[in-house]
């Protein structure tokens, strides 16, 4: 059988028990102190598509058991037309005793080495993923960018950057600046936006990060990629000194104390890629969007890419198999860096890339550079985007195959983290008629799900994704007005 149809989790036939595990704080978030741990699995602790669902018995691991998960357990539960549920580390240990001959199998959201080691330890069980040594180098950006300079694959390359200490970022900050500046006047290019990107070497999903440019005579600082707490500053100095407070209060620096400074880039899109490696091949799911809030860099969610112009339709078409083949030799590559047969692994991952944009063009010739372009990060693990699709499959009760994925994304695919409900509207009435509404909507492909059962609302819209939209937005629609009547 093609490994296109080969399910993603059955490596050697149906497990008992399958067991999803939303790792963000403990393996996402490992190297950000508590206060940003809390905060971020406070709002993603109920999301979790990345369930192997072929087994006999499906779980998903929580830290502790609250109404908001064993609701959002319950939920997905009549959505897959199967049993999921919520359970602790010590329930799971004691429910693999009934059978010991069975080994359970995790799949953790990202499978660095502390995930490993108590998946193994303390569960007794099976991680699914990319080995944890490739992970823990390329989720590090600081390393990640350093191995991607030791490569020296064809296609793509870093930015420029520095990578620098806490304790030093504003001086080098100022630093790195002064050189750009001097570049870009060399350049001849004087429209071109003088700016920074400052990311902890640990930071994930923008948590951890600042955007710091210059624009109309103020310097802005974007921090954590959340356009809606941008600040404004007079100057270079107070804008890099609060960018250094904030990214200090964001981190746990006996862990991790580097920050990569990365120059401000003109960019025409910033597309994502993931792909799937099984049996030694490596599978590509195509380039998805990146959606951004305006004033912002940082992705808010993710979808079906579809260009918006003719330009991007072009390039897509230039770039992207270019990038499907240099992720595949970065992934080689670093395997065989790790000592790791290529062949035994099973996992998701995805690479961000930055396309120039024309200013950034016109940089490159003035620099004489031939065109290039650019690498933002790795995620070698699920993303929002392949946990989404997931959950698609898992509510259209479909294999969790290759070609199944590359089904949910073709039939178009929108998701959103942080979607804000008007203040008095229960989001839990929310994903109740979002229920009713998507077993209508289903039969002819449109789904309709909520990943987040908070304000702001994580959800998926899959198949006719305007539509989906539309009935969403009549949801909360009807659910504002009752409010308002019943306050009259």
């Amino acid at each position: 059988m093609s490994i296109l149809d080969t399910s993603l989790f059955a490596a050697s036939g149906q497990r008992k028990i399958g067991v999803g595990f939303h790792n963000v704080g403990s393996g996402v978030l490992r190297a950000s102190n508590e206060t940003m741990v809390k905060k971020v699995e406070a709002h993603y602790g109920e999301r979790c598509g990345h369930i192997p669902l072929d087994c006999e018995k499906t779980r998903v691991l929580v830290t502790a058991h609250t109404t908001d998960i064993q609701m959002q357990m319950a939920y997905l539960s009549q959505l897959f037309g199967q049993e999921i549920k919520a359970i602790t580390a010590g329930e799971l240990v004691n429910e693999q005793k009934n059978s010991p001959e069975h080994q359970t199998l995790v799949v953790p959201y990202v499978n660095v080495p502390e995930a490993t080691k108590r998946i193994k330890d303390e569960l007794g069980a099976e991680s699914w993923g990319l080995p944890d040594t490739m992970v823990d180098i390329l989720k590090n950006k600081a390393d990640f960018y350093q191995l991607i300079d030791e490569f020296k694959l064809d296609g793509f390359q870093t930015p420029d950057y520095k990578i620098s200490n806490l304790a030093d970022l504003s001086r080098e900050a100022l630093g790195f600046l002064s050189k750009t500046e001097d570049l870009v006047k060399k350049a001849g290019l004087s429209k071109y936006p003088l700016g920074v990107m400052l990311r902890a070497a640990e930071s994930d999903g923008n948590y951890g990060c600042c955007l710091v440019y210059e624009r109309d005579g103020l310097i802005t600082v974007v921090p954590d990629g959340d356009a809606e707490h941008t600040i404004c500053y007079t100057n270079w100095y107070e804008a890099l000194a609060i960018s250094q407070k904030h990214l200090a209060a964001t981190m746990n620096l006996q862990r991790e104390s580097r920050i990569v400074i990365s120059r401000f880039l003109d960019m025409a899109d910033s597309p994502g890629m993931s792909v799937v490696i099984m049996n030694g091949q490596v599978e590509s799911l195509r380039w998805n969007g990146q959606l951004q809030k305006k004033g912002s860099k940082a992705c808010v969610g993710t979808s079906t890419y579809r260009p918006k112009n003719t330009q991007l339709s072009r390039l897509q078409q230039e770039y992207e198999d270019q990038t499907a083949a240099f992720f595949e030799a970065l992934l080689r590559k670093t395997a065989q860096k790790c000592g790791i047969d290529f062949a035994s692994i099973r996992g998701v991952a995805n690479i961000d890339i930055m396309i120039p944009g024309r200013l950034e063009e016109r940089l490159q010739q003035k620099r004489g550079q031939k065109p290039t372009n650019y690498l933002a990060e790795c995620n070698p693990r699920w993303t929002n985007y392949t946990d989404a699709i997931m959950t698609i499959i898992g509510a259209n009760r479909k294999e969790q195959t290759i070609n199944n994925m590359r089904a949910v994304i073709q039939g178009g695919i929108f998701t959103l983290d942080k979607h804000h409900l008007p203040e008095k509207v229960d989001p839990r009435s929310v994903r109740e008629l979002i229920f009713q509404r998507d077993e209508v909507l289903k039969q002819d492909g449109t789904r309709i799900v909520c990943r987040m059962t908070k304000n702001p609302m994580g959800l998926i819209f899959a198949g006719d994704v305007k539509k989906a939209q539309q009935e969403f937005a009549s949801i909360v629609h009807l659910l504002a007005n009752k409010k308002s009547l019943l306050t009259i």
